[in-house]
């Protein structure tokens, strides 16, 4: 056993796969997760796309996270991205200090390969230190898990006090396909948020403060020239209650 007695972790691994430590076992949800990832690299491999998102509309939904972490966060800060993926967000960040966590293996070789120290676990057993990163990234993640208080706390934790925490997930998405039992997978999506919910888990249960919120890809805007898309984008706002719902939610969140 390699003993961890410094650094991000506050214990040591449980085991190490391919050089990644790994703090949880295995288990009915976290295989669920790796055959989904499995079924996207697959696809990603093959022609580079995801069969889940066309890599458009992904492209314009992750860079609405960046460019919040972009307007607060500062170079050489400690940054951990939980449900870190392939490392794409974090990529875009390369004078931070970065860590990220998932529980897909497959996720997480592509993800070092960017130069983000991976570690194997799941949220329930967060492995970080508390108060170890400035800023925590967690986006597309809530809607996955199964108990959304618990996984909020152990987000928080590592979080030093004053540090962000940028959470993005679908905005009131229907949930009818994922309870379908034709559904591929077991586990999917299984809650939906709003702008009224996540301020409320994120102020009243877990008393932060919430700074702002930012919507992004309204879908009246994909078949739009570009010249009208920049107006459009202007007057958003007045058009918001008008027109389709946006597809994700952005909140940026001060630990207090």
């Amino acid at each position: 056993m390699v003993l961890m007695t410094s650094g991000p972790y506050m214990r040591n691994p449980l085991f190490w796969r391919n050089g990644i430590p790994c703090f949880s076992a295995e288990n009915e949800y976290t295989r669920n997760y790796e055959k989904i990832s499995q079924d996207h690299l697959v696809s990603f491999h093959r022609d580079g796309t995801n069969p889940f998102i066309p890599e458009s509309m992904w492209v314009a939904i992750e860079d609405s996270t960046i460019e919040l972490v972009e307007k607060y966060a500062h170079a050489g800060q400690r940054i951990l991205d939980v449900g870190v993926g392939m490392g794409r967000l974090l990529s875009r960040f390369p004078e931070l200090d970065r860590y990220g966590m998932d529980i897909s293996f497959g996720y997480l070789d592509h993800a070092r390969t960017k130069g983000i120290e991976v570690c194997y676990a799941l949220i329930e057993d967060m492995p970080y230190e508390d108060g170890y990163f400035d800023v925590v990234v967690c986006t597309d993640v809530l809607e996955h898990v199964l108990d959304l208080n618990l996984c909020v706390r152990n987000i928080l934790r590592p979080l030093k006090k004053n540090g962000l925490l940028f959470v993005r997930t679908p905005y009131r998405e229907g949930l009818e396909s994922y309870a379908s039992s034709e559904s591929p997978y077991e586990y999917v999506h299984l809650r939906n948020f709003d702008e009224h919910a996540l301020k409320l888990l994120f102020t009243r249960i877990f008393r932060n403060r919430v700074i702002e919120h930012r919507f992004t890809h309204y879908s009246d805007a994909k078949a739009v020239e570009p010249t009208l898309r920049d107006l459009l984008r202007r007057i958003r706002g007045k058009l918001r209650k008008k027109s389709t719902p946006p597809l994700e939610i952005n909140v940026v969140v001060q630990k207090l």
